[in-house]
């Protein structure tokens, strides 16, 4: 609820048509100003503190619109309204009554000075933070560009590629992640890329973050999802862009029941293996990926696999809502070690990669509810240690694959992602 004099300065607004005050605690005279607004057709004051006198207005006058104040004179009819711009009549003996009289006529016109000085002010200081918001809108825009990695077939805009992915619309969403979400976008006739629109805080440095990405745009490896561009913004409107694969994920690929022959089981193993042994050996410094899981892992129709998400970790720890100590990963592929510790090493990524296999060959999800008939804590990796000891690891693949062989290199590959799994990193995973 508003209170003090109505500012008078509301009456330099000259395009001002309706102005609605009513049912506030307006106190003192209805400014004059406001018999020089051409287009002013309704202002509503009733029920305020309002008095002294109903200026002539350049309309009719309707009286509910006054009401619930004490004005010095009854709601004037149409007939009694001197034409718009005359000054206001002049109640001679009511200021002549006395010192009393002139004493109030002048603290109320002090309150209402006060009140517009006030109004002033404000309109001032939010009008100087509108202009600083826009200069650093402007400032954003001007920054506005996308950095390509890679020779692309057009010239492109950040507008060209948020254009492309529906301005990041669920249409165009093919993936969420601990890392953002993934959408689908054509860039050119035929140039299908997939963007990747990081979650993440405020960067503790920017030029920090930069040097991240142009590492991890100039690694090339056959089995690696190729970084094309990216645009780094604020925390909220930084991507990366991605070489798109149609072929889904290995996720999906598992689920759909397909992993049924040893030829396509066996690529997609030794794909991923050697995307990870170049970037924890081909790589200067070394990178470690702290989040293997079939869902990073991508396929092309060819059934083809592709490590994706590499460096991203790192990007995270340069970001303030992350600290370093957090453990990045998916619970079910977290090398038990690493849970503890949270000390970053290779042997995790193996540690990973060796569940990524047992679910490749079983079929079975790395927290796969069948395994709750045998308590609490059991997971993939206790399952498969468990057929191993006891002579049973036939039951550890589907029966198409089994039965399509070879046997020995089945066993042989559940022995490895058991060997993989080991729970003391002593004994020696690598």
């Amino acid at each position: 609820m508003l209170s003090g004099g109505i500012p008078s300065s509301l009456g330099n607004a000259r395009d001002l048509e309706v102005v609605l005050l009513d049912r506030n605690r307006f106190s003192g005279e209805i400014p004059s100003t406001f018999t020089t607004l051409p287009n002013l057709t309704q202002l509503d004051v009733s029920y305020n503190n309002l008095s002294g006198y109903i200026p002539p207005l350049a309309h009719s006058i309707d009286c509910n619109l006054f009401k619930g104040n004490t004005f010095l004179q009854p709601c004037p009819t149409q007939d009694s309204i001197p034409p718009a711009g005359l000054p206001l009549p002049l109640d001679v003996n009511g200021l002549g009554g006395g010192k009393g009289r002139f004493k109030s006529v002048v603290i109320a016109s002090v309150v209402s000075a006060s009140a517009v000085v006030l109004v002033l002010l404000v309109l001032v200081l939010l009008l100087i933070c509108r202009r600083r918001r826009l200069v650093r809108v402007a400032t954003i825009r001007r920054k506005a560009v996308v950095t390509f990695t890679t020779e692309v077939p057009a010239e492109l805009s950040y507008e060209n590629v948020v254009r492309a992915t529906g301005n990041f619309s669920v249409r165009n969403l093919i993936g969420m992640g601990g890392f953002g979400a993934t959408y689908k976008a054509e860039l050119s006739p035929g140039f299908l890329v997939a963007v990747k629109r990081l979650s993440m805080g405020r960067f503790q440095g920017l030029q920090q973050f930069d040097a991240e990405i142009r590492t991890l745009g100039r690694i090339r490896h056959k089995n690696l999802v190729t970084l094309v561009g990216y645009h780094t913004g604020d925390a909220s409107d930084t991507f990366l862009i991605y070489n798109y694969l149609s072929g889904g994920n290995l996720e999906m690929f598992i689920k759909s029941g397909k992993n049924a022959q040893w030829p396509v089981v066996h690529k997609i193993a030794l794909n991923v293996a050697q995307a990870l042994a170049y970037l924890h050996y081909s790589c200067e410094p070394r990178i470690v990926h702290r989040d293997i899981k079939p869902s990073n892992i991508l396929l092309d129709d060819d059934l083809n696999a592709y490590l994706s998400d590499f460096g991203l970790a790192r990007l995270l720890e340069v970001s303030e809502t992350h600290a370093t100590t957090d453990v990045a990963g998916t619970f079910g592929y977290v090398a038990p070690e690493y849970a503890t510790t949270c000390r970053v090493s290779d042997k995790a990524d193996v540690y990973s990669f060796g569940v990524v296999l047992l679910e490749l060959m079983s079929g079975k999800r790395s927290l796969d509810p069948s395994f709750s008939e045998y308590g609490n804590g059991f997971n993939i990796v206790s399952w498969a240690k468990l057929l191993i000891k006891e002579g049973r690891q036939s039951e550890a693949f589907p029966p198409p694959l089994w039965a399509g062989g070879p046997e020995d290199r089945l066993v042989g590959m559940l022995r490895l992602a058991s060997a993989c799994t080991m729970e003391s990193v002593t004994v020696g995973r690598r």
